[in-house]
Order: C-alpha cells, then structure tokens, then sequence
C-alpha cells in the first residue's frame, strides 16, 4: 500500500509551502514521493489516477520553485529518479509533515476539549 501524505482525517494539517510563488503542497508532493519509490513518472500517475501530462505538469511546477533540477528523466521512457537535491527535498518535506502533524495532534486535542 502507497503512503498517504494527503491527510485524509476530518481532523488534521495539510502542508502548502510557496516558494519564490510556487506551490509545493501535499498532492505533489505524494506524486513526488511515488516517482521515487516507482522509478517512473507514469506508474506514479496511474497509482494517483490521473493522466502522465498532469503528473508531468505537476511535477514541473516542483521544478519551477528551484534552480537545481530535482528529477533525472533517463532518455527512451526508460523511466525517472530524484536527483540529491530532490530527495534531500522529499526528505525536508516528510520531516516538516511528520512535526506539523505531531503539533496540529495537540492543537486539535485542546481545540476538541472546548467544543
């Protein structure tokens, strides 16, 4: 089974960061994560059903907020793998997830004990 960034609780933290304008949040970020546990930007798409042409989209909007490329496409669809920089990204982003969720967990308790 695929790992869920996406929190899909009635109660939770969904992650949205802007660089230099651009939107990396979780959506992305979960297509992200699956072109590096698959190798291939299609098999990422189709675990998310959607088309190849939005997950490449979509990816490309990572790549717009930075200089550093954070995707290797190999030549002849012979399929896709995170540079460093893009798994030092994933990483940072996973780290980040993993503390906001903890925190938002006691927010939500206290803010729960109000109601």
């Amino acid at each position: 089974m695929k790992p869920r960034l996406m929190n899909q609780d009635e109660n939770g933290v969904r992650v949205k960061i802007y660089i230099s304008g651009h939107m990396i949040g979780a959506g992305k970020m979960e297509l992200f994560n699956l072109v590096n546990q698959q190798g291939s930007i299609s098999k990422a798409a189709n675990l998310m059903g959607m088309s190849f042409s939005r997950a490449n989209m979509l990816l490309n909007t990572i790549q717009e907020a930075f200089e550093k490329p954070v995707l290797i496409k190999n030549s002849g669809n012979k399929g896709t793998k995170l540079t460093e920089f893009g798994l030092e990204l994933l990483e940072k982003y996973l780290k980040l997830c993993e503390h906001l969720t903890s925190e938002s967990k006691n927010f939500i308790n206290w803010a729960q004990s109000k109601q």
